[in-house]
């Protein structure tokens, strides 16, 4: 405020400074919940998405010598200490450098191996330009494990996921998979190694599954048989169109749910079919440009086919801090947004 000329201030700092277990461990102390100061213990909520993915990736690793793992820097967010436990020789931290992580990843399919690289999605971010150069233009056969896929509750704006689905669908020869539970997401892990060609992504949720367990990697799902309307959800956001599914038959309205496991490329005749009726919802935790719902609507027109639609996600603004269940809320994406906005469909006549 004093000065009148150019200042650059040189701060630095450390991750964990005042706390040795948060200092020796940085990554497990990154964003934490309640945890022992005196033993460090961090209190688990449980099982999680992330953790399933390294479990189901190092079995899977124990039979195929080929698969490798690639971190940015975050081995204990995404699950894969199990992995570099048992396969150190194979475990690969790039350290906090996703378009790296990408890029070597890449560089491991073109000599033959089978890399999963696992980052968080608002940190792929980072490496969307070697995904596009260095993998894709090459069609080579790599995994990825998007993490955090959409809204992550108390990390707040930095964190949360919800651009993937818009940058990951314009990646050419690309697949993504869109797991709602932990079966699926074993499934699906599985059918990107194994029955894909190309690059491969999966994304999943922070924290543990709801209600909808089933497994299964199909490109598209039905559940329930209704005809009055049908609600279009993928990941976390089936358990939201369960809950809307039930407080819709309880006035009497019979709704579907059809849920799509392949975001791209996009089921799209698929998807129309399973609708069962021309008045249809499509709720999402990702931000509007780019969301399903504008491709089901491109899919119904070049197909001809008469369709209604309420598109329900989280707009183009930026999503603050709260829990999911207090986003989806605020958003207008939770199962009372659903219940309403398949009200104003029906009320249209």
């Amino acid at each position: 405020r004093d000065m009148r000329v150019p200042v650059l201030l040189h701060v630095i700092t450390k991750k964990g400074r005042g706390y040795l277990k948060a200092e020796l461990h940085p990554d497990r102390y990154h964003g934490v919940g309640p945890f022992d100061p005196e033993t460090g213990e961090i209190k688990s909520s449980g099982e999680s998405f992330s953790t399933v993915f390294g479990r189901e990736l190092a079995r899977l690793a124990r039979s195929d010598g080929n698969i490798a793992a690639v971190t940015a820097a975050m081995a204990d967010g995404t699950g894969l200490i199990p992995f570099e436990q048992s396969f150190p020789e194979r475990f690969f931290d790039v350290g906090i450098a996703e378009g790296g992580a990408v890029a070597m990843a890449a560089g491991m399919a073109k000599q033959g191996l089978l890399p999963v690289a696992a980052i968080y999605s608002t940190f792929l971010q980072r490496g969307y330009d070697q995904l596009i150069h260095d993998a894709a233009l090459l069609k080579l056969h790599m995994v990825l494990g998007v993490d955090r896929a959409g809204l992550v509750g108390e990390d707040g704006e930095t964190h949360h996921g919800v651009f993937d689905l818009a940058y990951l669908s314009t990646v050419p020869g690309l697949t993504l998979y869109a797991p709602a539970s932990f079966a699926e997401l074993r499934d699906m892990l599985r059918a990107a190694l194994y029955e894909t060609e190309g690059p491969s992504a999966l994304r999943y949720p922070r924290g543990g599954e709801g209600e909808y367990v089933s497994g299964g990697a199909e490109a598209v799902k039905v559940i329930g048989e209704g005809t009055d309307a049908a609600i279009v959800a993928y990941g976390t956001m089936v358990n939201e169109a369960l809950e809307a599914q039930r407080l819709l038959a309880a006035e009497g309205i019979h709704s579907r749910i059809v849920k799509p496991g392949r975001l791209c490329p996009l089921p799209g005749r698929e998807l129309l079919d399973a609708l069962g009726s021309d008045k249809a919802v499509a709720a999402e935790e990702v931000c509007a440009a780019g969301c399903l719902g504008e491709a089901l609507l491109a899919a119904a027109e070049l197909e001809n086919i008469p369709l209604r639609a309420r598109l329900l996600n989280l707009g183009g603004g930026i999503v603050g801090q709260g829990t999911a269940a207090e986003l989806r809320a605020r958003c207008g994406i939770d199962a009372a947004a659903i219940v309403k906005a398949v009200k104003e469909l029906l009320n249209e006549g």
